[in-house]
């Protein structure tokens, strides 16, 4: 199998490109940080449920181990409100699934909210 000569120029050109939109994504989210402050907000106040596990979100564990880690550290949610809190986040467009584990979802939060740090904000704001 042989490579084209001009494979790595074309791959080092790519990554360059990807890394520029990239820059120009997130540049975007700090421009709009309020609306999306706004949507967090709108989702989360009023549900202790929801604010909960949107914190214990973290794309590696899946809900059945968040809903035991939340037991052990005697913040428990009932079963089936931790579910309809993963199903409002869900539909909200807060966190999306990435992954199964043991045949239970795994969720992450959208890449906006990592670049934004919104999880401070949930703390400082919304749980105070």
């Amino acid at each position: 199998m042989s490579v084209h000569p001009d494979t790595h120029k074309r791959i080092t050109e790519l990554q360059k490109d990807v890394s520029m939109i990239k820059e120009e994504l997130e540049d975007q989210w700090h421009e709009r940080r309020q609306v999306y402050e706004d949507r967090v907000k709108k989702v989360l106040i009023g549900d202790k449920n929801a604010t909960t596990l949107y914190l214990e979100i973290d794309g590696l564990r899946s809900i059945n181990e968040i809903e035991k880690q939340l037991e052990i550290s005697q913040r428990r949610i009932p079963h089936k409100s931790l579910w309809r809190a993963c199903l409002r986040l869900k539909e909200s467009g807060l966190i999306v699934k990435t992954d199964v584990k043991d045949k239970s979802l795994v969720y992450s939060k959208r890449p906006w909210a990592n670049a934004l740090n919104i999880d401070n904000y949930v703390r400082t704001k919304i749980l105070s």
